[in-house]
């Protein structure tokens, strides 16, 4: 078999790279194992490669620490690599146009992500090569496409959830559209898009209703693709009678992304596994989780872990990783890219702009609070339940003695205790806000007006 042998010119830096991504490679739907935000990113990242390089041949090669974004690995990282590459190799997906219509010349396929991969030392540079091929009757339409979608691996590389990344690849198709809509379509055939998860393996009934599909992966990815991508995203819900039936979304072109972008990001955060190592987790379980589940939420459950098990005033913990794998399972840890409301306060007299990006933070948070009151209520009587006894192991102990009393006395009752309550659901659910979300709530506003 031919060998496509990349050469110097052929290294694919994240910082600047490009790829064109043909359309049908872009709405995939798994149909048996994950599509983690891992697995998203190598696969663009080999797509890349295997791009550029300018020789003919069925297989592609590339340095290692090329391809996790020119970052040094020990052997653990080398595993999660294969881990990775194994799951391309096994996982099967759906190849579409892009759209659940059956209409007249719209193809259909279903293969794995790549065909085939080795992980190659060279005995004498001791450098790691990676070397790796398409099956053949998708791999003209993968290096070749004639519709595709121009996408940054610089803003990739910023995207730290699947559904995140699989809204930005979906969203800049549609950009160059004279409508800026993307296709519209049931909410159930976002969800295993979105969520890299087979429907087979969706899990309980309730967390596939419409709510939570869009708590867990639609505001989220919404908020992050404003925030560090070009494009601004505004979700469309198309109702019958109060039922949301269809999505779609509205995307339009941004000069400069909100946050400021990281020249040298990494593809994987190795010292994630080595904190689950350190809390009780054996090192091919932790290599595992690694590769199951979404850097942001693996980071969040062990944080939350970590400071667990640092309380004097709890109780101890029984056993470490159960708390952690729970957490990450269910995914009720705050995550870590919080922005502690104290720490903006305490900046907030230091300039104008720091007062006014306080003041749009206290008109967010109350819109926010309107937000997580309105889900409360959908909630039933055990979800509503399990929210308070989680907000009164989890916040209350951290409150002043006068909210403990309240909230004792009254409850939900009262005021003070009512606003501390649906202050802590927000950041429960959505997160702290970012400044990639102040701007979507700016630009709502102002439209609105």
């Amino acid at each position: 078999m031919a060998t496509k042998r990349a050469k110097k010119t052929d290294v694919v830096s994240p910082s600047s790279a490009e790829l064109r991504k043909a359309v049908e490679a872009i709405a995939i739907q798994p149909k048996s194992g994950k599509i983690t935000l891992l697995t998203r990113k190598l696969f663009n990242v080999l797509l890349a490669v295997a791009q550029q390089a300018d020789e003919s041949g069925d297989t592609y090669r590339a340095l290692l620490s090329d391809i996790v974004a020119n970052s040094a690995f020990d052997s653990n990282d080398t595993a999660l690599v294969k881990e990775h590459l194994r799951r391309m190799v096994s996982v099967q997906v759906e190849w579409s146009t892009g759209t659940s219509s059956q209409k007249p010349g719209r193809k259909w396929g279903i293969s794995t992500l790549i065909a085939d991969a080795e992980i190659l030392e060279d005995p004498t540079t001791r450098r790691v090569w990676v070397e790796f091929s398409f099956a053949p009757k998708i791999k003209k339409k993968l290096l070749d496409p004639v519709q595709y979608a121009r996408l940054s691996l610089q803003f990739q590389s910023q995207l730290r959830s699947s559904a995140g990344l699989a809204l930005y690849e979906i969203c800049v198709r549609y950009l160059t559209n004279p409508s800026h809509l993307t296709m519209r379509e049931t909410w159930e055939w976002w969800r295993p898009i979105l969520s890299g998860t087979p429907d087979t393996e969706a899990g309980d009934e309730a967390k596939r209703e419409y709510k939570y599909f869009k708590r867990d992966y639609l505001r989220p990815a919404i908020a992050e693709v404003n925030a560090v991508t070009n494009i601004f995203v505004e979700l469309i819900e198309h109702r019958e009678g109060r039922r949301v039936a269809e999505i779609q979304f509205r995307v339009t072109e941004r000069k400069q992304p909100m946050l400021a972008l990281d020249e040298h990001p990494n593809v994987f955060d190795s010292t994630l596994v080595d904190r689950m190592v350190k809390i009780g987790i054996p090192l091919k379980e932790a290599q595992t989780l690694y590769a199951d589940s979404e850097e942001n939420r693996i980071r969040a459950a062990l944080q939350m872990t970590e400071q667990r098990m640092r309380s004097t005033s709890l109780p101890p913990v029984r056993s470490a990783p159960a708390l952690f794998k729970d957490a990450l399972k269910k995914g009720y840890a705050p995550p870590v890219e919080a922005l502690p409301a104290s720490g903006v306060a305490s900046k907030a007299a230091a300039s104008p702009a720091d007062d006014l990006k306080a003041r749009l933070l206290g008109e967010y948070s109350a819109y926010r609070r309107k937000q997580a009151y309105e889900l409360y209520n959908e909630q039933g009587d055990s979800e509503r339940d399990i929210a308070r006894q989680s907000f009164e192991e989890e916040e209350l102990p951290g409150l002043g003695t006068h909210m403990r009393d309240d909230w004792r006395r009254r409850g939900l009752d009262s005021k003070i205790v009512e606003t501390a309550f649906f202050d802590w659901l927000a950041r429960r659910t959505w997160g702290e806000p970012t400044d990639g979300d102040l701007l979507a709530f700016t630009l709502s506003q102002s439209r609105a007006a």
